[in-house]
């Protein structure tokens, strides 16, 4: 029997599934080693999840909390408001970032970007006003002139210190530590520190103590006045002792008069006060003679150079109060205004004053009695002026010298005869435009400057200095006179109206 072959006829979309189908099996058949590998994981951003504290002054370090920060710090950058520059990051992991606010952000969002993808705070960053605050100081003790350095933060350009309310010179500032000196009061003992700013006033936690070896000192009115309506007298004039009295003037007495005069006070006659004189020639001493100098030898008075209106002068000569006369002598040898002259060791010497740095001896025994002047030594310094000296132990110490121009006016010299200065301890405080009365108690030299009286103590270190007498309360003492009395030193010192103190330690 034939067999007979059926056909069938496949539809059209019966026929594209299976072509679909094969090339799928195919496809799965395929060798996958020969795919390409898959690409990296697409960046994420990091996330701010919140600010520890929420508000800070500028300066202060907070934390930002988030997700999928860099743990290398330097892969981190975090922008505050107003900031011109990313904020300073002291540590950083995955999830925190601990960040300083900057000097001059505002409050505003915060953004941090790490591998340039970046996230915004979703609240703003408070930025508070800045307030200042004291951490401490250093040191906590010292005499008066000490530096110190109070420590803490946000200080300005305003800030203003005190010690038991006296105000304190301002030497150098940062926005962290302002350094300070000590002003010279005997009234301050342990004290607080204040520092004002605007309307804030804050101390510190403790006291800086003052240290200061020995008593202190005061002037006692003696109750003897020259003005009595206050006025200044003897403007530029000088003064000595002179067969155990003492000689002020030499010089108009007032600025309106047209004669040199002098007054005496007798400490051995008090009640009598100041005694006018009967003025010196004219030709020996001119009415507007100022700034001069003069020096007690041999029961002799030496006057001169100084200054006039025809301008500074050389010359110098004796004056007798007895028969009240000059006797002209060799000039100096620089016409000068406020020299220095000191007896040391039986001998004269006379010297410095403004631009002039020499210093003569003087011999009033050569030339015919006529005396002579001869160079002993320069000084090292720019000039001596407003200055004086005292005799310790056969050693003459010299100041206030100026070292250098437009500097402080403060350095002290000792001169040991024949020729040689020394450069001793600075003095504590510079107050160029009052002249340096001095004076000597035992072994210690005193400098007077208006109302400071600070003591010198000879020492292998070049000496140190105490302020004995710094008081608003105290005398401006213009002149001094030591005078031994009954065996006992006895200092007197007086204003410029004549006003009469002695002395004393407390």
């Amino acid at each position: 029997m034939k067999k007979v072959l059926r056909s069938y006829k496949i539809e059209k979309p019966v026929l594209l599934l299976l072509i679909v189908l094969i090339a799928l099996v195919h496809s799965c058949g395929k060798d996958s080693a020969n795919d390409p590998p898959p690409g990296p994981p697409a960046p994420v951003s990091p996330e701010i999840i919140s600010l520890e504290p929420g508000h800070a002054m500028p300066g202060t370090e907070i934390t930002i909390t988030g997700k999928r920060f860099h743990e290398d710090r330097l892969r981190n950058y975090v922008y505050f408001s107003g900031a011109s520059t990313e904020a300073s990051i002291s540590a950083a992991s995955p999830t925190s970032l601990k960040v300083k606010v900057p000097e001059n952000a505002v409050t505003g969002k915060i953004i941090v970007k790490v591998n340039n993808l970046a996230d915004t705070s979703t609240t703003d960053f408070v930025v508070d006003p800045v307030v200042f605050t004291i951490t401490g100081f250093h040191p906590k003790q010292g005499p008066f002139g000490t530096l110190v350095t109070i420590e803490g933060t946000h200080f300005g350009e305003d800030m203003v210190v005190k010690i038991n309310n006296l105000l304190t010179p301002i030497k150098r500032r940062t926005a962290s530590t302002i350094e300070i000196e000590i002003p010279v009061s005997t009234t301050l003992t342990a004290h607080k520190l204040t520092v004002t700013s605007g309307t804030k006033t804050l101390e510190t936690a403790e006291p800086f103590t003052i240290t200061s070896a020995g008593p202190y000192a005061r002037w006692e009115s003696k109750g003897v006045v020259l003005s009595s309506n206050g006025s200044s007298l003897y403007d530029g004039g000088l003064s000595f002792i002179y067969q155990q009295k003492i000689y002020w003037g030499f010089t108009r007495l007032h600025s309106s008069n047209q004669i040199a005069t002098y007054v005496v006070f007798d400490p051995a006659d008090p009640g009598k006060g100041w005694q006018a004189q009967t003025p010196p020639p004219a030709q020996v001493v001119p009415f507007d003679w100022q700034h001069g100098t003069a020096i007690v030898h041999h029961d002799r008075i030496y006057l001169g150079a100084g200054i006039t209106g025809s301008g500074e002068s050389s010359r110098w000569w004796t004056f007798d109060p007895a028969t009240n006369t000059g006797t002209a002598l060799t000039d100096f040898p620089h016409a000068v205004m406020k020299p220095i002259s000191f007896e040391l060791q039986d001998k004269v010497y006379v010297g410095f004053g403004n631009d002039n740095k020499k210093l003569y001896r003087f011999d009033p025994a050569a030339a015919n009695n006529k005396g002579q002047f001869t160079l002993v030594t320069t000084g090292p310094f720019s000039d001596l002026l407003w200055g004086n000296a005292f005799v310790l132990n056969n050693e003459v110490y010299l100041g206030r010298a100026l070292q250098d121009m437009l500097g402080t006016r403060k350095a002290v010299y000792k001169f040991t005869a024949p020729d040689r200065l020394e450069r001793m301890t600075d003095m504590p405080t510079d107050l160029p435009t009052f002249g340096t009365p001095t004076f000597t108690i035992g072994n210690k030299g005193y400098c007077v400057i208006d109302k400071q009286v600070w003591e010198f103590t000879p020492g292998a270190a070049g000496g140190s200095w105490r302020a004995v007498v710094a008081d608003n309360s105290a005398p401006s003492i213009q002149h001094i006179a030591s005078l031994n009395i009954n065996g006992t030193t006895t200092i007197y010192g007086w204003s410029a109206t004549g006003r009469l103190f002695e002395f004393k330690f407390n």
